[in-house]
């Protein structure tokens, strides 16, 4: 026999099992969490040790690494009757009991579902399909069809959170679809159809089964979106358009459709080789976020007269990343319509949209906002450079925004530094509550307008130990200091060269005094820019670089920075300063107490 050589591991082959970034092993290097290679290679005994304790440590848990979550939880997608929430885990409950993977547990009980509605004949194709089962761990159940797609719901419940998170899948709950209908005989695709679930609840059962189109890349999926059609015709034999299909990567799409609906992945994972792959065949759009390019690529085979559903995470709309897209969107010849959902999805942290795309005509310039009260604003309204879309504005907040922005202004100077705060890579092992012999570091939470709070933590300061360090210099300059995630702008000025936390983020401004960016800042006026232009729960740079400044002259310079002495001295108060803000955008009274009251009734 011939000797089979021991294969070695390089530090890609460790991000690729990981479903990591190399800069977040380059970190854990770095920090001293895994030793790094001998002449750019590990062992396989190294490589297998090194898998083996960053799964058992807390790095993968976090909402940053769900793709190595290996727990689950019940989904009911809209399921709501007590009764069938019951059936739901006894079925799961039953399966978990068994050995079956994943698509013998989907075999099994979608035979038991088509069993149990009559559906299942071994002369149609979707027999060949499931093949037959001779012991049917669910052949104890009677599963009676109420197109609620259970079927989908346990196949997202018996899968790990990791699972779903490595393909973006999280399907649409019932709920969200109720308000969409679909005549019927259109030519309807779902590119990402998951379990079908989207199908059939804006389905008729009058359409026609071969007007139906329906893709995806999971196999099994495809499998459940066929059961389902099958249970919502209640007709074994209809001929469907169903296949395995990646709306991405595979061949395009030449068929025009009269309607597209679907929820694609959300941040699903990619390979560097498919990202550069993405950037060469998609310019125009310069994106390898997944859910840009499949409605890219749907709204190109929409037919004119067609109309487009997306469930879309709410970052499409206001967050920089996303800004070739929306210029796309604003210059189609059709008007867009934008539901916010909140958060809609179970295991999704971020808050979504609904976004219609309406039939192509002349003079399509609007954008609905479809909330009460309605909100109508023209596309032209959006401006580069970066397209931001408020969409949680009401009339009275345009209306104040529009009169700041109108006003004579100045912005941030492009030679303004901003700067992160301190990533230690393991506080625990950095910082202390007691001060030995490091110095103090401060938190956002330690931040309160125009001062900083007595520091609770302490650091010995070596740079080089740390995951993530802005230059040096940044932290040992006179700077103002900012929360960085916050729903109002809370800073201060640091003239004492103090270390932050990366809580805290910090900028440095030459050309517009810092005292006066701080009176500004700490402004409910400013907050009120910040809650509804942008709607974030995290202080950008870009928001930063956006807010409209008065135009100093001396006399209003002079004042401001008065006033910023009096408020440390605490001879005055905020409220002063904001008198000035509002006589200079021209803010009546009646308005800066409606900006009172909507800035403070937003939690921090």
């Amino acid at each position: 026999m011939n000797k089979i050589e021991a294969k070695n591991y390089s530090k890609l082959d460790v991000c690729e099992k990981l479903n990591i970034s190399p800069a977040t092993f380059n970190n854990w290097i770095k920090t001293k969490l895994v030793s790094p290679p001998e002449k750019d290679l590990y062992s396989q005994e190294e490589y297998l040790e090194i898998v083996q304790k960053i799964k058992k440590t807390t790095k993968l848990k976090s909402r940053a690494n769900r793709n190595q979550q290996e727990t689950t939880y019940v989904t009911y997608l809209g399921i709501k009757k007590q009764e069938r929430k019951d059936l739901l885990q006894q079925l799961i409950s039953k399966y978990e009991d068994s050995n079956l993977s994943i698509f013998e547990g989907i075999r099994h009980l979608g035979t038991q579902i088509l069993i149990s509605n009559n559906l299942f004949d071994e002369n149609t194709e979707i027999f060949s399909e499931i093949g037959k089962i001779e012991n049917n761990v669910f052949k104890d159940f009677y599963i009676e069809n109420e197109d609620d797609d259970i079927l989908g719901a346990f196949y997202q419940s018996i899968q790990s959170i990791a699972a779903k998170s490595k393909q973006g899948s999280y399907y649409t709950p019932r709920e969200l679809l109720e308000n969409i209908k679909i005549p019927e005989n259109q030519v309807v695709l779902d590119p990402c159809c998951g379990s079908g679930g989207i199908l059939i609840n804006v389905l008729s059962k009058n359409h026609i089964p071969e007007k139906i189109w329906a893709y995806d890349t999971d196999e099994i999926a495809i499998l459940i979106c066929k059961i389902n059609l099958i249970l919502f015709f209640n007709n074994s034999n209809i001929k469907l358009n169903i296949k395995k299909k990646d709306f991405i990567f595979g061949e395009k799409e030449i068929n025009q459709f009269d309607y597209i609906i679907t929820n694609p992945p959300w941040g699903s994972k990619l390979k560097k080789k498919e990202k550069d792959f993405l950037l060469s065949e998609y310019p125009e759009i310069s994106t390898t976020e997944v859910f840009s390019i499949i409605l890219y690529n749907a709204i190109n085979c929409l037919s004119k007269m067609g109309k487009l559903y997306f469930f879309l995470p709410e970052s499409i709309l206001n967050v920089t990343t996303h800004k070739n897209i929306r210029k796309y969107l604003l210059n189609l010849k059709r008007d867009i319509e934008i539901t916010p959902l909140g958060n809609a999805f179970k295991g999704v942290q971020s808050e979504c949209i609904l976004m219609k795309i309406c039939s192509e005509t002349e003079n399509q310039t609007k954008i609905k906002i479809c909330k009460k009260p309605e909100i109508i604003f023209e596309k032209n309204k959006v401006k580069e450079p970066n397209y931001l879309i408020s969409y949680n504005i009401s009339v009275r907040d345009e209306e104040i925004l529009n009169k700041i922005y109108n006003s004579p202004h100045t912005k941030l100077s492009l030679d303004t530094k901003f700067a992160l705060g301190i990533v230690t890579g393991n506080n625990k092992q950095h910082l202390s509550n007691e001060k030995k012999t490091g110095e103090e570091i401060y938190r956002g939470k330690d931040i309160s307008p125009y001062k900083l709070n007595k520091a609770q933590l302490f650091i010995n300061f070596t740079p080089e130990k740390f995951q993530q360090v802005a230059p040096v210099e940044n932290y040992r300059a006179k700077k103002i200091v900012y929360r960085f995630i916050s729903n109002k702008i809370i800073c201060a000025l640091d003239t004492e060269k103090k270390l932050m936390l990366n809580s805290a983020n910090l900028i440095i401004s030459e050309n517009y005094p810092m005292e006066i960016l701080t009176c500004l800042y700490n402004s409910c006026i400013y907050s009120f820019i910040y809650q509804k232009k942008f709607k974030s729960k995290k202080l950008l740079k870009q928001h930063f670089q956006d807010f409209p400044l008065p135009i100093l002259s001396q006399e209003l310079e002079n004042e401001l920075k008065s006033l910023y002495e009096k408020i440390l001295e605490k001879e005055e108060t905020q409220e002063a300063v904001d008198c000035m803000i509002c006589k200079y955008f021209k803010i009546l009274p009646e308005e800066y107490e409606y900006i009172k009251q909507e800035v403070h009734r937003k939690k921090i």
